[in-house]
């Protein structure tokens, strides 16, 4: 592979953001084939880490089974790692940075907690044993892949983010559903281990073998087959404008947190998580004290992986059009709104038909918010420290998680509960509500320059 720094090619140019790009040096040049492969790489490995949430909430009634756990015990696992998997992204995201080209020291770092987690699953029953070898392990192997996926996607497609980052960020929603129907179909106490185990070298494997291949872009590269000073104008090349400008100036993360604007994100993002993760539990939750058939919960698991993942994608062309603030707040609403259609589900018996129908609602809702907050952070805050800031902003999941976990759990020991129900659909709603106040930084002290109209 040619030394990117190197290369004669390369020069810098500037927009009239300000914004620098270094051009002159393909992809294959860089790569020695295409950049579709800094897409499939990190979408195969977000497939493979994506059991680790929907996955788990498929297993739990076995586990908890087999191991003796309470109720409280299985949510206080799945509690940890999603904090442990949303606090780690900042450290994902700060060891990406000092990788020069190859990314193999995060993913390999996370192949290894991720195989680590699972053994440990499939080996132990004790309760402080897999808190730390599942939850803690597992949920910052889990973290640093996602932050190196979401960031090398990001900086090899600058000029399509949104779509991109849809694409990958979706298999963390979908990829799930395969071991979601095993765990609900095939996992026993007498198999868990040889079925754990062969799917903790698979995942590894997957993981590793991506990050062995996978490679991160020259500072602020851009494709050479697109002018950047024409995409930040014209229409034409890039259909955002005008619902999407362009950061007034960069904003590095403590200029982003004085702003306001971040803190805020990352306010919504804690609501958002805390909806998305009440889902997840309750149904994992509901299958355990209940005895819903297998159909009922791997039905209802599926399809809110599925509609997590095709809402990511969805939502990216969608905010085009109308702007990435107003997309992401209308997800939260819908998000919102789904979790009474669960509250009546649940109080009618959990029908599986309404149980699956307004999982797949409340998937579409709650998980579009996290392909869109990447384009939304580079857009105001710069790119400079896209991947930084994405990473202070993603880790509000761990407050919001955990907050999500525990509602779930008042519902599931208080079946005949509504409140928690409400609870979450105004932490929705609440957060289509605080979109409406986020205003894009900085832009009141520029000028800025009208957009390129088409002309057909």
């Amino acid at each position: 592979m040619p030394d990117s720094s190197t290369l004669p090619s390369a020069q810098e140019v500037t927009d009239l953001y300000g914004r620098r790009y270094r051009v002159g040096e393909s992809d294959r040049a860089l790569l020695g084939r295409s950049r579709s492969w800094m897409v499939a790489l990190p979408w195969a490995a977000m497939l493979a880490i994506s059991l680790f949430q929907y996955g788990f909430g498929a297993a739990l009634p076995t586990l908890a089974r087999a191991n003796g756990w309470s109720l409280w015990q299985a949510f206080a696992v799945l509690g940890l790692w999603v904090v442990c998997q949303a606090a780690s992204s900042p450290l994902g995201a700060w060891l990406y940075r000092r990788q020069r080209q190859r990314l193999a020291v995060p993913m390999l770092a996370g192949a290894a907690c991720c195989l680590t987690a699972l053994v440990t699953l499939a080996h132990s029953g004790d309760l402080g044993v897999v808190l730390l070898g599942y939850s803690v392990l597992g949920g910052i192997g889990a973290g640093l892949v996602y932050m190196t996926c979401v960031a090398t996607v990001t900086e090899w497609f600058p000029e399509r983010i949104a779509g991109r980052v849809a694409v990958v960020g979706a298999a963390f929603g979908y990829g799930g559903i395969p071991f979601v129907v095993l765990a609900g179909y095939v996992l026993a106490p007498s198999n868990r281990t040889v079925l754990l185990d062969g799917t903790a070298l698979v995942v590894a494997g997957v993981v590793a073998l991506c990050g062995l291949l996978m490679r991160k872009p020259p500072k602020n590269w851009w494709p050479e087959r697109v002018d950047p000073r024409r995409w930040a104008v014209d229409r034409r090349l890039n259909r955002s404008i005008p619902h999407n400008r362009p950061a007034a100036r960069p904003f590095p993360p403590g200029a982003a947190v004085r702003s306001g604007m971040l803190p805020m994100m990352f306010v919504v993002v804690v609501l958002s998580a805390a909806m998305a993760l009440f889902d997840i539990a309750y149904l994992a939750g509901a299958a355990y004290t209940q005895d819903l058939p297998p159909l009922t919960l791997v039905a209802a698991l599926g399809v809110l992986g599925a509609a997590n993942g095709a809402g990511r994608a969805v939502t990216s062309s969608l905010a085009d059009r109308i702007g990435r603030r107003g997309t992401f707040g209308l997800s939260l609403l819908v998000g919102g709104v789904a979790q009474f259609g669960l509250l009546a589900a649940a109080t009618n018996g959990n029908h599986p038909v309404a149980l699956a129908a307004f999982a797949a609602l409340a998937g579409a809702g709650t998980g579009a918010g996290y392909s869109l907050l990447v384009s939304l952070v580079r857009d105001w805050f710069g790119d400079d420290a896209t991947v930084v800031n994405y990473g202070i902003v993603y880790s509000g999941k761990a407050v919001g998680g955990l907050g999500g976990v525990l509602l779930a759990g008042l519902v599931v020991a208080t079946p005949d509960s509504a409140g928690p129900f409400v609870v979450a659909g105004c932490l929705g709603l609440l957060g289509a509500a605080l979109t409406r106040w986020m205003r894009q930084p900085g832009l009141a002290m520029v000028r800025l320059p009208s957009p390129v109209a088409d002309r057909s």
